[in-house]
Formats: C-alpha cells, sequence, structure tokens
C-alpha cells in the first residue's frame, strides 16, 4: 500500500532520538528552547515535480487556526538513571482548501490538517523537523499532504518544508505567480517506479 510505505517509513525515521539536538540561540514566542528533529526521506522531493509526484493531494489552504497538540509514538529512555517517557508531538490546524491542484478534497470547508512537530509533552519545550517552523496561522500555502491513517483515525499530514510552501498572508502577484508554477509542474510531476499503479 502506497500510504502506508511511506507513513511507515517516515515515522521510523523521525522516532530517531539520536537526531534532536537543543538549540539554544533560537526562541519561540513563549521563550521556549526549541528541539530540532534530523530526518532523511525514501523520495526526492527537492523539486515541485517531484515533490507533487509522491504526494495524494496537492491544495492551496488557508490555516485557520491551531486545534490541538497530539502525542504519538512514546518511548522510555533512562537518563542519569530516571526513567522517562518521551512522546513525539504533533500539531493539529483546522485549514480551510481553496483549490484543488491535485486530488478532490471539499472546499471551503474547515478540516484538519497535521504536521510533525509542536509544544512537548512536559511544556517545556518544542520539537520542531529540520529548522522547519510551524504553519503560520492566517496564511495561505501550497500543501502536498497524504492521508495519515492510524487506528480509526485519517488526517491529512505533511511535514517535510518541500511540501508545504507558504505564499504569506494575502494570494499577492508572486503567490499567483508560485501557484502557476505548481499547477504546471502537477502536469509534469514525476511519480517513482514504486508508486506507480498499473
Amino acid at each position: 500500500n502506497m500510504r502506508k510505505n511511506i507513513i511507515i517509513g517516515v515515522s521510523v525515521i523521525l522516532l530517531s532520538l539520536s537526531g534532536i539536538i537543543l538549540c539554544n540561540n533560537k526562541k519561540t514566542d513563549k521563550d521556549l528552547p526549541i528541539y530540532y528533529s534530523h530526518a532523511a526521506y525514501m523520495y526526492d522531493t527537492s523539486t515541485p515535480e517531484k515533490a507533487i509526484g509522491i504526494s495524494e493531494n496537492v491544495i492551496v489552504a488557508r490555516i485557520d487556526r491551531v486545534k490541538d497538540t497530539v502525542y504519538k509514538h512514546p518511548i522510555e529512555i533512562v537518563k542519569d538513571n530516571k526513567t522517562k517517557i518521551v512522546y513525539t508531538p504533533y500539531t493539529i490546524y483546522e485549514i480551510t482548501v481553496i483549490e484543488n491542484i491535485k486530488g478532490s478534497i471539499k472546499v471551503n470547508e474547515k478540516i484538519d490538517f497535521m504536521q510533525y512537530g509542536g509544544l512537548n509533552y512536559d511544556k517545556k519545550s518544542y520539537t520542531l523537523l529540520d529548522d522547519s517552523p510551524l504553519l503560520t496561522v492566517g496564511n495561505y500555502y501550497i500543501l502536498m499532504p497524504s492521508w495519515w491513517e492510524e487506528n480509526s483515525e485519517r488526517i491529512l499530514e505533511v511535514s517535510e518544508k518541500t511540501r508545504m510552501i507558504d505564499l504569506g498572508q494575502t494570494l499577492s502577484t508572486s503567490a499567483y505567480n508560485t501557484l502557476d508554477r505548481y499547477r504546471v509542474a502537477y502536469t509534469n510531476q514525476y511519480v517513482p517506479e514504486k508508486l506507480r499503479t498499473e
């Protein structure tokens, strides 16, 4: 199953604690430290054509609000003879889909969207992926998510910087030029052989 292969592969990589470093210089608006988790991906998403090719959907959306932070994948770690449970944070947003470039999601309706990273379980720090900031509420984005399926949960999710393109607070001329670039890229999308259906 294409979806599950991508999700499982990325999830396993993201769970590696060895790639997390504390960056003391960067602070959030709450003045909390940020930890960065580094990941390697199964597929190249360095161009719009490649990023679109591995994505189930490509949408233009407005980020309406941060709805919640959920905590997944508990891992027990031992430090200084003390045992601690560490969770992976995921930020849940409420978004409004403005346009479908690829796929078919209802437009002008609020839906949930999930991004790796957010406020940690102890509320004392943030974890983000590869210096990729959390989405900005009020801004428009081109998002290239796939469906995350876990138990009975089904939610749109993406985390790579190359699959979340910030268009700014308004759809300006520059934003429309970027949109045109991605519309053309969709017509020339590159789908890796492993993801091609017969």
